[in-house]
């Protein structure tokens, strides 16, 4: 893994909650509203489409993204789950403690925490490789 892959990866974990209500909003409002495009107000170019529908194509691609950056946090944790690792990702993810607390509450030494998060990192970097979002 390198270091921009765990940068990434570390970046869309603490972003998970902000993620996941951005994410869930948009699927939901857009179900309600409908994926239509109106082209009575859009003049329709060449080749290339028209600025609307490109605008609402690169808004569900964000989207898309973040909603899979939130399943890679997903996987990861029911991977983990039963374990220390699974306290840890909420610990350190969700309510963003640092790593001498989260080394206090699970009774482990601070080189056991450092690698744990990097065999919670490596499984992620395998789930967004399946994403395809590294």
């Amino acid at each position: 893994m390198t270091k921009e892959q765990r940068k990434r990866i570390e970046t869309e974990f603490y972003r998970y909650e902000q993620n996941r209500n951005e994410a869930a909003n948009f699927i939901s409002d857009r179900a309600l509203a409908g994926m239509g495009v109106d082209y009575s107000k859009e003049r329709v170019k060449a080749s290339h489409g028209n600025s609307v529908e490109e605008s609402v194509v690169k808004t569900v691609d964000d989207y898309m993204r973040m909603y899979k950056w939130c399943l890679v946090y997903e996987k990861t944790y029911d991977h983990f789950k039963w374990t220390h690792h699974e306290n840890l990702m909420e610990m350190k993810y969700i309510d963003k403690n640092h790593k001498e607390c989260i080394c206090d509450v699970l009774h482990i030494a601070p080189r056991t925490h450092d690698y744990w998060v990097v065999e919670i990192l490596e499984r992620a970097l395998l789930w967004a490789e399946e994403y395809k979002l590294l």
